[in-house]
């Protein structure tokens, strides 16, 4: 008996492991594009020059982003927040779509 309950107990503590483990390796879904000193977002832009982040959610995106034009000297900036961007053959980045500053 004594046996069984150790071969259970290490099967609980693998499955708790790997549970938890598979939290913290989570896809970010959302890039956030910042512009620092521009109140609006520039026509032409390379976006991957301008990444200053990956969130899991578009509500940390978007905080991520008020909060660096928060922190910025001139407290002027704009973001835009990218949902599922993969880089494209080019070297550019094409997201499925986008959400801009609030």
């Amino acid at each position: 008996m004594s046996g069984e309950f150790m071969r259970f107990r290490w099967l609980v503590l693998l499955f708790l492991s790997l549970s938890s483990l598979m939290a913290c390796t989570q896809d970010p879904q959302w890039t956030l594009f910042y512009y620092a000193d521009s109140k609006e977002i520039p026509e032409s832009v390379t976006l991957s020059e301008n990444i200053s982040g990956y969130y899991a959610t578009s509500e940390q995106c978007i905080a991520k982003g008020k909060g660096l034009i928060r922190l910025s000297d001139s407290g002027v900036g704009s973001f835009q927040c990218g949902h599922l961007c993969v880089a494209t053959e080019d070297g550019g980045l094409t997201c499925d779509s986008m959400l801009e500053s609030f």
